[in-house]
């Protein structure tokens, strides 16, 4: 009976260790991911299709939210911009860009820019507020006063490895613009000088100042006028009748900012004695209307006054409404302006009569020939077309630019005169920016219909550079060919096969100016992107710029500062650009001046990851899957027995089979096309780790073992992870390695220990 009786003993100690051993087994399994952290929140459903945030997890980030608000300064101040937008949970700084455009549409707007027209302004900005100046030193004649300025914020935090926010795009902010326009009375009353201006945005009151010196110095304030109103009346005593006053204006708005100055307004009233208004002011016949290269010449009918009379002239131009003085003391009634003439401005002249008392000028009225004239004496050399660009088609090139001053389709057409040319139109081509060009065409404005912009299309053969020239027949003085206009080479055609590699390895080289590139992970344990290309069709003499995004079809950033001479580039990212990212490429191709238009199609690229870092992301499929199990959960030893399988979130299965086997116990868990992610949370980019193959446990009664089994990872890091290297010592894996081999590297050992951190 004592016998049967320990028999029986030994009998039940037996299956109790097997069941011990069984019990470590299960502790084994799930202590390989109990503490694996997750950052990305599941659906509340638990249908999760993304990278999530596993059990007990809730509240941590993965990606930034983008700024809720964006603000820009419209009109703030004369020199800068002020950007500042809400605060972003998580964020440690922003990235800020402004994309400026120059042309504003008819109804002053601003039309929303490219996003590949964005230039980094700070990509550390720590605050929620930024100060861009565009101006340091304001003059009113500064073109950025026109132009409408879009600014774009991302919301950073690459301490913790959070993904970029989508970017948030302003309105278009302005500048504080100077008056543009300034007019003084010129002699039109002997007791006052009357004084207008064109009054300028976000005004609350103007400055009006004088002094008797041309270049303004020596200004002294005379009156501050309320923004609604653009006029002031500078009453004259009777010692100042006659002196020549200069006039500016500044505009200062609410917040106690003030613009530049306005250009000087020349100012007089009329003394007793002076000679009358000089009349029939006008430009010569072949003199200055488009016929002319360097000079404008103007005649006027003479006055008579008691004394000699003199006559001085003066000039302004649609490029600066102040007053020129070109010549005095002329007895003449005629007068040659070749005084630093520029092309494509129209120039205006008035004539002053004065007779000389002593060293007294007894000034008369100015001519009323002026821009704002009924009659003005309007002049303009022979111009090139403003501007050139030259696009590549399949059969050669086509120009586009804008008809010439002093045609009737000319965009900057005063509209003043009837007086119109007809022109010819001199394309030349060389094989080298600065070579000796060569006429290739000539084109006929009657030939050509312009677009609603003024700009004419001219298709002619592929050349490398081209120039032209505007050709004036009808003049009869010789003169009939203007200046060259610049240089303008082809928009490249875009960049053909980019590609981006796809969790590769690649060797590190050097590019064709000797930088080196490396194959080295960032701080992200993600190694870089190499993304390649063929030369376009006649390649890209400029280079190219390389954009990246994390969508397809926006949110596109220059990553190159600058261009890239090569045929390939490595995107060694920084530590920003991470694990689980599809990353999108685009090439810009450019031309020898710097200038492209053609974009490549869009190549979808994503780094490798470490050894470690792979084993951490598949882990988190694998503690997912295993937490949707019931049996090995369960607080009984025995209860944990049996089989039972459970389902992916998006596909396949979890079979589980825990059985006592001899002196020992043995689990098995079988994926079969399992799936609980999709990359990026988006089922159109796919599986992002799809599991095929075995996990499995095994022990005896003393608590020691191994396991064993290799899991075929496909989808966004396709490779294998072999278990048969962890060791069980003491009912727990306490030992070994994971034998990880990602697509394209050699095998890498594991230590047992990653994921279970």
């Amino acid at each position: 009976m004592m016998r049967t009786n320990k028999l029986k003993f030994r009998s039940v100690c037996s299956i109790l260790s097997v069941w011990a051993a069984l019990f470590c087994i299960l502790l084994v399994c799930t202590s390989c991911y109990q503490f694996f952290q997750g950052k990305v929140a599941m659906n509340a459903d638990g249908n999760s299709s993304s990278i999530g945030t596993l059990v007990g997890e809730k509240d941590t980030i993965s990606k930034l939210d983008p700024p809720d608000q964006i603000f820009i300064s419209h009109g703030l101040s004369a020199s800068t911009i002020t950007a500042s937008w809400s605060s972003v949970t998580g964020a440690t700084s922003y990235r800020l860009e402004r994309a400026v455009v120059t042309a504003a549409n008819g109804d002053g707007s601003f039309t929303i820019p490219d996003e590949s027209n964005y230039e980094v302004v700070s990509k550390y900005v720590y605050g929620t507020s930024y100060t861009d100046t565009i101006l340091s030193s304001p003059s009113y004649s500064d073109s950025e006063y026109s132009y409408g300025y879009f600014y774009r914020v991302s919301a950073e935090n690459p301490r913790q490895k959070y993904d970029s926010s989508d970017y948030k795009v302003s309105t278009a902010g302005t500048l504080f613009a100077p008056v543009k326009t300034v007019k003084a009375s010129l002699g039109e009353s002997s007791s006052y000088i009357k004084v207008t201006w064109s009054k300028t945005d976000n005004a609350s009151s103007y400055k009006i100042y004088r002094t008797t010196f041309s270049d303004g110095s020596g200004s002294n304030m005379i009156a501050s006028i309320t923004g609604n109103q653009n006029w002031y009346t500078n009453t004259i005593d009777t010692a100042n009748q006659g002196t020549e006053f200069y006039y500016t204006v500044y505009a200062a708005n609410s917040y106690g900012n003030t613009t530049a100055a306005s250009p000087a307004a020349l100012g007089y009233s009329l003394v007793a004695g002076a000679p009358p208004q000089v009349k029939n002011v006008k430009v010569t016949d072949g003199g200055g209307r488009g016929d002319t290269l360097n000079k404008i010449s103007i005649t006027w009918g003479s006055v008579t006054a008691d004394g000699t009379v003199y006559y001085a002239v003066y000039r302004t131009s649609s490029a600066d409404s102040s007053y020129t003085l070109l010549k005095e003391d002329i007895t003449d009634t005629s007068y040659s302006d070749s005084k630093s003439l520029k092309p494509d401005v129209y120039y205006y002249y008035q004539v002053q009569a004065y007779i000389k008392d002593g060293e007294t000028k007894l000034k008369g009225p100015f001519s009323d020939s002026s821009v704002s004239s009924s009659a003005p004496a309007e002049g303009y050399i022979l111009s090139a077309p403003a501007a050139l660009s030259v696009t590549k088609t399949s059969s050669g090139c086509t120009l586009s630019f804008p008809a010439a001053l002093g045609s009737t389709a000319c965009p900057a057409d005063s509209k003043l005169s009837s007086d119109y040319n007809v022109y010819s139109y001199e394309i030349y081509t060389c094989s080298t920016q600065s070579g000796i060009y060569s006429l290739s065409t000539t084109v006929s404005d009657v030939s050509l219909t312009a677009d609603n912009n003024g700009y004419y299309s001219v298709t002619t053969d592929a050349a490398s550079f081209f120039k032209i020239k505007t050709y004036n027949d009808a003049n009869a003085n010789g003169e009939k060919e203007s200046s060259f206009s610049d240089a303008a080479a082809p928009a490249p055609y875009a960049a053909a096969d980019v590609t981006a590699t796809q969790h590769g390895k690649f060797s590190g080289g050097t590019y064709s100016d000797g930088t080196a590139y490396t194959f080295t992970a960032n701080a992200s344990y993600v190694y870089p992107v190499k993304v390649a290309w063929s030369a376009p069709d006649e390649g890209a003499d400029g280079g190219y710029y390389v954009y990246r995004s994390t969508k397809a079809d926006s949110g596109f950033r220059r990553i190159t500062d600058t261009a890239v001479t090569d045929t390939l580039y490595v995107d060694e990212g920084d530590d920003t650009v991470k694990v689980g990212l599809y990353y999108y490429y685009k090439v810009l191709s450019l031309n020898s001046l710097g200038q492209g238009v053609n974009y490549s199609a869009v190549a979808v690229g994503w780094g490798a990851l470490t050894y470690d870092l792979y084993m951490r992301e598949y882990n988190k499929t694998v503690k997912r899957s295993q937490n949707k199990l019931t049996l090995m959960h369960k607080s009984g030893t025995t209860s944990k027995l049996g089989s039972e399988t459970i389902s992916g979130d998006i596909c396949g299965t979890l079979s589980y089979n825990a059985s006592v086997q001899g002196l020992g116990g043995r689990v098995i868990m079988q994926y079969s096309g399992y799936a609980d992610y999709y990359i990026n949370s988006d089922s159109s980019l796919g599986y992002y780790f799809f599991l095929n193959g075995n996990t499995n446990t095994s022990a005896s009664m003393d608590q020691s073992g191994s396991m064993d089994g290799t899991v075929i990872c496909k989808g966004m890091y396709p490779g294998t992870i072999g278990y048969e290297n962890v060791k069980i010592i003491g009912g727990a894996a306490n030992g070994g390695y994971y034998v990880i081999t990602p697509d394209g590297f050699d095998p890498g050992n594991v230590s047992y220990t990653v994921g279970n951190e």
